[in-house]
């Protein structure tokens, strides 16, 4: 039997795990799963038609906007009452003041649940981007700390600083869409024909070559970057290209390309040819440490990222509006695994002015060509225009190295042209001197990016956050810890901040085997990380072995770690178990076995 071609354009990167994890359990199935939202969804749908599918898959407003412009059956995942149920037991761990903001599909299910288990909860109906806005009001207005949402309402509510819960089809609402599909083909089985102008097109022969339809849909291409293609449509769509020759211009990330363009009609319908060849490389590239990235890069990569909004508190971002229109220079601190990336990617994107490219240079590899770089009148950074320039761990430079860096940006006026961000980690600084520098040399705006420590109020509620991302990533369906494991969870002092707490409800999420997170699944993982903790912290481990010539083990490192501690705290095991979170029997063990 000839395979069913399915294409999957989920609206959110999360959907699309999912489908890939539903579409590997159908033999029958040639699954290609993308993520892209709304318009940008439709465009998918319509240049991909052509490309041998036979039916759609999608969610939501992107699905019923995709119906509109292919003539493929396009089959919508829906959400489930156990969906909308699972979301809220979720938000219940948090708090019960809470709302439920969505499109019919969502609260039309909402209401009957509500209504069969006499559940009082505020649900709020919206049928276009004008209405969230709207009904978002309303919901700040009454004060309510946290909402369940779809896709298209957590992307509004999360730029206007909402906590969300984002309410996904389970894997059963997923497997039921495709059978759907296989349904509908095995019944359709449509036949696509081939068209003549993709023969003309095969003939051009270029290696660059696209070919559009009066809608500019793709027909054929030979263009395996589909940014370049978007570019390329995009161009052709502004400049309202007629029929006949044309030659446009085509700016892509570091690169320009010349469109030689020939259209024609063939069916009363009217196409496009477009061949590319590649220009004179511009000023902006990749050097050594050095990597360019525009806005929409950075947005993207922080919408991939697990709470890239929610770790960055609200006083930030008060601070950094009040800021952007006042300073040039940037220095974000704080400790290993706090937000300090996160804040810098959120100032870049705040800019109105100096937003063209956020350039990195990451100081940890940073070598002695990057210096000749930075000044390079063809291509170096700082001699270009309307850019942020970060500059990542710029503690791992010696003050040697700051003074001389320092020197640079005020001899070049890089500050009049442009922007720059440092990020300083205060775990790994050893020579106070250079903080001071940064600041008092440059007036650079002091950006504090606060530990899990000074968070403890909300930390619970970034748990729950997190929670619900990790299910969706993984397509888990945990609804909560067990009380004593939450508080365990919470007490835990977090000395590797952010970037241990996304760890360690990753790992609980994924090894969990029942709803709930268990106290014993707490109290193992912490007594881990607290062992692993001091095993980082030990600067000088003398481990010695039964045999000189053999490497230490694990072993070998955990029992010169115990009597380490045992020493400090003069022989008080009780002392000392507790203090590395292990049992006294545990603890027995390692100081009896003879290693």
């Amino acid at each position: 039997m000839e395979k069913i071609n399915v294409l999957g354009i989920a609206p959110y990167e999360e959907l699309n795990h999912s489908m890939q994890v539903i579409a590997a359990q159908y033999s029958e199935i040639n699954a290609s799963i993308f993520t892209a939202d709304l318009e940008d969804g439709q465009l998918l749908a319509e240049k991909m038609q052509s490309e041998g599918f036979d039916a759609i898959i999608s969610r939501g407003g992107t699905a019923r906007l995709i119906r509109q412009s292919v003539s493929l059956p396009v089959i919508d995942v829906s959400l489930s009452i156990y969906d909308v149920l699972s979301a809220i037991r979720l938000a219940e761990n948090y708090t019960e003041n809470f709302a439920i903001v969505g499109y019919p599909s969502i609260t039309e299910k909402a209401h009957l649940l509500c209504d069969l288990l006499g559940y009082s909860i505020e649900i709020q109906t919206i049928y276009d981007k004008q209405d969230a806005q709207t009904i978002l009001d309303t919901i700040a207005e009454k004060g309510y700390p946290l909402i369940l949402c779809d896709a298209i309402t957590n992307r509004i509510a999360q730029s206007r600083a909402f906590n969300t819960l984002l309410i996904t089809s389970g894997l059963e609402s997923i497997k039921s869409a495709f059978n759907d599909a296989v349904t509908i083909v095995t019944q359709v089985n449509q036949v696509k024909r081939e068209k003549a102008i993709l023969a003309q097109g095969i003939l051009a022969q270029s290696p660059y070559m696209i070919l559009f339809d009066q809608a500019f849909r793709t027909v054929f291409t030979s263009i395996t970057d589909e940014r370049l293609q978007d570019d390329i449509r995009q161009s052709l769509r502004t400049n309202q290209t007629k029929t006949g020759e044309s030659q446009l211009y085509v700016a892509h990330l570091d690169r320009f390309f010349s469109l030689n363009i020939a259209s024609y009609t063939l069916d009363d319908g009217i196409f496009y040819s477009c061949w590319l060849q590649k220009q004179q490389t511009p000023n902006m590239r990749k050097e050594g440490a050095v990597t360019y990235q525009k806005k929409n890069d950075v947005e993207d990569q922080l919408a991939k990222q697990l709470l890239a909004t929610q770790l960055i508190p609200s006083t930030i971002k008060d601070e950094l509006t009040h800021y952007k229109n006042s300073f040039r220079a940037y220095l974000v601190f704080g400790e290993s695994g706090t937000a300090k990336n996160k804040i810098a990617k959120k100032i870049y994107l705040e800019q109105t002015k100096n937003n063209n490219y956020l350039i990195t240079i990451d100081c940890k590899t940073a070598t002695d060509k990057l210096w000749k770089f930075l000044v390079n009148a063809a291509n170096g950074p700082f001699v270009d225009m309307h850019n942020t320039i970060f500059f990542s761990n710029i503690d791992q430079l010696d003050l040697t190295a700051i003074e001389r860096l320092l020197d640079l940006i005020k001899s070049t006026n890089v500050l009049r042209r442009n922007q720059i961000i440092f990020t300083y980690d205060t775990n790994h600084s050893d020579n106070p001197h250079k903080f001071d520098r940064l600041v008092s040399e440059l007036h650079s705006a002091k950006i504090y990016a606060p530990a899990v420590r000074e968070r403890k109020n909300e930390l619970n509620i970034l748990t729950t956050l997190l929670l619900n991302k990790v299910n969706i990533a993984y397509s888990k369906e945990i609804m909560g810890f067990e009380p004593n494991a939450l508080n365990a969870f919470l007490d835990y002092d977090w000395p590797g901040n952010f970037d241990q707490l996304e760890d360690c409800v990753k790992e609980l999420v994924v090894n969990a085997t029942t709803h709930y997170i268990s106290d014993h699944q707490v109290t193992e993982l912490l007594n881990k990380e607290r062992l692993i903790h001091n095993f980082a912290s030990m600067k000088i481990l003398n481990v010695k072995t039964k045999n000189s010539l053999h490497q230490p083990t694990l072993f070998d490192y955990t029992k010169e770690i115990i009597l380490h501690v045992l020493e400090q705290n003069k022989g008080n095991q009780s002392k000392t178990a507790a203090q590395l979170g292990i049992s006294r029997t545990t603890l027995w063990r390692y100081l009896k076995e003879d290693a």
